[in-house]
């Protein structure tokens, strides 16, 4: 047995090593109340076991003695004592199990939960010998939580998760099922997971990391032990919302990679030995960028980088057959229920509640927030009208979003609702009768334990989901009840509410949606071009505006006409799907499409300009790209010599002076090349790849090995 590392392992964990003794090494323990020895046997010939054992518990040490098969069997004794592995074991148990009731406390009593499969994309990196490449691509209908905790448990090497999804996707329910699992598999490794929240009160992350591990572990751990761990994979580290810690000047849809760079080093620099990281986070231009790319590139480890896009829901995954027929049989169109938590409403509903509910000529959205408000009034014995109750959680949601926090303590929500609704908690105090009527301060207290409401991990409380919670920032913004309050409330409404909101009302009446819309386009917000896009795309169903310089990733459209001069200029399409949508090509000025599926899609006219349109690895289903694309001699040629072009596109892929290879987004080659012309860089960028010397991955792509050495050959020789 190697000494000097069995030595350094006790270190580790705060022993004191005691080298005199021959055929035993001895550690002891004196940084607690608890003063421990451990007597390690490494030749039982040449040592008093007992007379050492003796003299060390006359000494006031509770000593233990051992002999260890292997270094790897120290290792593991060690760690699940100073752990206490078990409890912890238990404990994460019990939060997953309460993280349950909490969702499930929220629909029919007779429900029982079921995490509901869902549609995702993986897309692997490695990183090896100064470079990072894209190993592999693929789509999954099912088998996430499997997948994701095998990975966890087996993969051998340093492996980092970004698991990202639209607001409302599942996220967090995904997290949590990915702790429940893993704890069944393994008994050797325990998770370290923990929910961030937008109003932390430390600004760095490496404090908040290690606060967290303090109280996940009681205290009984130095952090840096447990850090060590972590680095040795024997504890996984689940971080779940890391995109709460991004500041409120943020946009989403921007990549301002600055803004998260620090944090990102924090969990990065765990990426060593063994370690597993997985992080949660909504759907961001973060994660899609060069600058994010190249960073991760630069780093001097070898790692895996996964990561994964969680799709929207399958309706189908979601209802069974009869539920189905019900809502068809009302003619109700089914996408308008596409979101997980109207489905969850509808899945857990009986048969007789749902066919009542869908005769109704009120909306599934309201039947749902009128089922949590009708109960509360049965739970909590509250004398309070469901549409008093909402006026008082928008009150609360539009005092939260002015405050730019998403949690608040239970003592300071109490206090909003006590201060700003005195007068409805007045009235409704004389609607009981005089033995059973509560203090005002007790109505509060009672309405801060409110269905709309919920604790989160870091014990504060916010609102129970983010359906709930944009549809309220919604209703504020139709109702005008921002601009009662703050005439210039759009200058500072974050674009993160902006995002809950739309995505809330997505599945709201057409009349419901388009006011929402009237408010986003009548007022001057500062939000970027994409969210314009999206909020047409989603709320109108059609295309209100000119659009430039866009770069649309991963984005369906449906039935949506794109006929208009120049509707989009300088943007590029990058793994968007297309289905049943109406083509003008005068609509695009010097635009791409990569990776695209176009579905029974229409095109109006044949091209009558020098408007370029590109398409890359796309396709179709009825010969719609042929019809779009352009021969020869329609447009001008441009003068420059092919060996040019190709020389000029390949340096692009080095920063000025250095030999190492980044990634390059093709939106940004576009605006950096414009001299070249759309039509001969998209030329020059399918050669290369044909050539396999370069790979594109959506709006992204790098040099292969093979690119790094024609390059090398062809251009760099001396």
């Amino acid at each position: 047995m190697n000494i000097e590392l069995l030595d350094s392992i006790y270190e580790r964990y705060g022993y004191e090593v005691k080298k005199s003794h021959v055929g035993v090494r001895v550690y002891i323990f004196t940084k607690s109340i608890y003063s421990g020895a451990e007597i390690i046997v490494t030749d039982s010939q040449s040592c008093n076991i007992e007379q050492l054992r003796k003299e060390y518990s006359d000494s006031g040490y509770a000593v233990k003695v051992r002999q260890y098969k292997s270094i790897e069997e120290a290792e593991v004794i060690l760690f699940k004592e100073f752990f206490k592995v078990d409890a912890v074991i238990q404990n994460l148990k019990r939060r997953y199990e309460d993280f349950i009731r909490r969702v499930m406390d929220k629909l029919s009593d007779s429900a029982t939960y079921e995490y509901i499969k869902c549609p995702y994309e993986i897309s692997k990196y490695q990183s090896e010998n100064e470079n990072f490449e894209n190993t592999s691509v693929k789509f999954y209908q099912e088998g996430l939580v499997e997948r994701l905790s095998d990975l966890l448990d087996s993969h051998q090497g340093p492996l980092f998760v970004i698991l990202e999804a639209a607001a409302g996707y599942g996220k967090t329910c995904t997290a949590y099922e990915l702790l429940s699992r893993f704890l069944k598999i393994s008994n050797t490794k325990i998770p370290f997971f923990t929910e961030l929240s937008r109003d932390r009160k430390a600004t760095i992350f490496s404090h908040i990391l290690r606060k967290e591990i303090e109280e996940q572990f009681a205290n009984r751990v130095d952090s840096s032990v447990v850090i060590g761990e972590i680095k040795k994979g024997r504890i996984p580290l689940i971080i779940d919302g890391f995109d709460e810690l991004i500041s409120k000047d943020f946009s989403f849809n921007t990549s301002e990679f600055q803004q998260v760079e620090s944090m990102l080093s924090t969990v990065v620099d765990l990426l060593s030995d063994n370690a597993k990281i997985v992080i949660t986070s909504r759907k961001t231009a973060i994660f899609n960028s060069e600058d994010f790319y190249n960073w991760m590139s630069n780093r001097n480890i070898d790692y895996t980088m996964a990561k994964i896009t969680i799709s929207e829901p399958c309706i189908e995954n979601w209802l069974n057959k009869e539920q189905l027929d019900v809502i068809n049989r009302a003619n109700l169109p089914l996408e308008t229920f596409a979101n997980p938590v109207l489905l969850a409403f509808l899945k857990y509903s009986s048969m007789e509640e749902l066919e009542k509910m869908v005769l109704k000529d009120n909306t599934i959205i309201n039947e749902y927030l009128d089922f949590l408000l009708k109960r509360e009034q049965t739970r909590q014995g509250l004398l309070i009208e469901p549409e008093t109750q909402l006026r008082i959680f928008r009150k609360l949601v539009r005092l939260f979003t002015e405050l730019d926090i998403k949690t608040a303590s239970k003592d300071d929500i109490k206090e909003l609702i006590l201060d700003y609704n005195k007068k409805i908690l007045s009235k409704t105090l004389e609607k009981y009768l005089p033995s059973e009527r509560p203090r005002i301060e007790q109505l509060a207290d009672t309405l801060s334990n409110h269905a709309f409401l919920d604790k989160k991990d870091n014990k504060t409380i916010g609102f129970v989901n983010e359906f709930i919670f944009g549809t309220l920032i919604a209703q504020n913004l139709v109702m005008g009840k921002y601009m009662e309050h703050n005439s210039k409330f759009y200058k500072d409404l974050d674009i993160m509410f902006a995002n809950l909101a739309f995505h809330a009302y997505r599945v709201q009446t057409d009349s419901e949606k388009h006011k929402l819309w009237e408010v986003f386009t009548s007022l001057p917000f500062n939000y970027d071009p994409l969210f314009y896009l999206q909020i047409d795309v989603e709320l109108e169903k059609s295309l209100n505006r000119k659009y430039k310089q866009l770069a649309i990733d991963n984005y369906c459209m449906s039935n949506i006409s794109f006929i208009g001069i120049d509707r989009f200029e300088n943007t590029v399409f990058t793994n968007c799907a297309f289905k049943s949508c109406e083509f003008n090509t005068n609509s695009f000025r010097n635009c791409s499409f990569v990776k695209c599926k176009f579905y029974d899609c229409i095109v109006h006219n044949k091209k009558e300009n020098n408007n370029y349109i590109g398409f890359f690895t796309s396709t179709d289903n009825n010969g719609f790209i042929e019809k779009m694309t352009i021969s020869d001699d329609e447009i001008l040629e441009n003068e420059i010599e092919e060996i040019s072009s190709e020389k000029l596109i390949l340096d692009k892929f080095f920063n000025q002076g250095s030999l190492r290879p980044r990634y390059r987004q093709f939106s940004q080659l576009n605006s950096e090349l414009s001299d070249m012309g759309s039509r001969e860089l998209s030329k020059q960028l399918h050669s290369l790849e044909v050539k396999n010397y370069i790979a594109m991955n959506g709006n992204l792509c790098h040099l292969t090995k093979e690119g790094i050495i024609y390059y090398n050959e062809q251009y760099r020789k001396s």
